[in-house]
């Protein structure tokens, strides 16, 4: 049986050839991403432009949060920042292979 659906965890597995995609598997507020793996994970919001590159250091957390704003702002933004399907960020080991533990909350 399934948890709470608002709450979800995935574990992806990264390499130091390709870039792998982080896609959102529901509508969510919130991502984090654990780097479980004992060597730094690059990232980058776009996998073909290093200026977009980063390092979650070994036994890191990458954090994104965006809570929704109230409700009574007229800007006519949606309350979900990223959409089942979206692509959020790629992931690359820096050496050998491991795991990133992915947490997305609606």
């Amino acid at each position: 049986m399934a948890s709470n659906p608002n709450y979800i965890k995935k574990q992806i597995a990264v390499d130091t050839v390709s870039w792998t995609a982080v896609i959102a598997p529901a509508d969510c507020m919130g991502v984090s991403i654990k780097n479980s793996a004992f060597v730094d994970l690059r990232i980058r919001t776009d996998s073909g432009d290093a200026t977009t590159q980063d390092t979650i250091p070994a036994g890191s957390v990458e954090t994104i949060s965006a809570p929704r704003h109230a409700g009574g702002v007229q800007d006519g933004g949606a309350g979900t920042r990223f959409y089942t399907g979206d692509t959020l960020a790629y992931l690359q080991a820096a050496s050998g292979t491991g795991p990133a533990l992915v947490t997305f909350v609606r």
